[in-house]
């Protein structure tokens, strides 16, 4: 029988593994764009399930939360193992990759390296001159070209705070 709908997903599973020899269970059948087994949960309609969490359910006897996560001792997407993976939180999955020094956390990125930025050092030295100066917000804003809010980032070291301004009483 081939049909998803006929055939019980143990068995559908278990025909999808690889034995390693380093002790994980590689998983052979779909993957997601990580590297993540996926299997249909069965008749049409009611989608996939990682593999992984489809093991770790069959071989512990339980039916986890939707908030529960299957997280990888041996860090192999493609891992099915039951003893081999961990019930946790997105949170937990987190501090283990990170514990393990697995991924990186995005760059910061900081003044004209950001692509949204408005400003640049010297325009906001600039805006910090002119409010030395006596000038409202709304004008060095106009002076400057951007919007109030951008300027008053600016000006209360919300943004752009690693920038020296300390100022001289001359307008550049």
């Amino acid at each position: 029988m081939n049909d998803a709908g006929k055939t019980p997903i143990g068995l559908r599973f278990i025909r999808h593994v690889h034995f390693c020899d380093c002790g994980c269970w590689e998983w052979t059948g779909a993957r997601n764009e990580h590297g993540y087994g996926v299997i249909g949960r069965g008749r049409r309609g009611e989608g996939n399930i990682k593999a992984h969490r489809l093991s770790f359910e069959i071989f512990n006897a339980v039916q986890l939360n939707p908030e529960q996560v299957i997280c990888h001792r041996c860090d192999n997407p493609a891992c099915v193992n039951p003893d081999h993976l961990f019930v946790g939180t997105q949170q937990d999955n987190l501090a283990d990759m990170i514990g393990k020094q697995r991924g990186s956390t995005p760059p910061v990125l900081l003044g004209t390296g950001n692509p949204s930025a408005k400003l640049n050092e010297h325009l906001v030295r600039r805006a910090f001159r002119h409010r030395e100066n006596g000038a409202s917000t709304y004008r060095i804003a106009h002076e400057l070209g951007v919007s109030r809010p951008t300027i008053c980032s600016a000006l209360n070291r919300k943004t752009w705070r690693y920038v020296d301004v300390r100022t001289s009483n001359h307008i550049g």
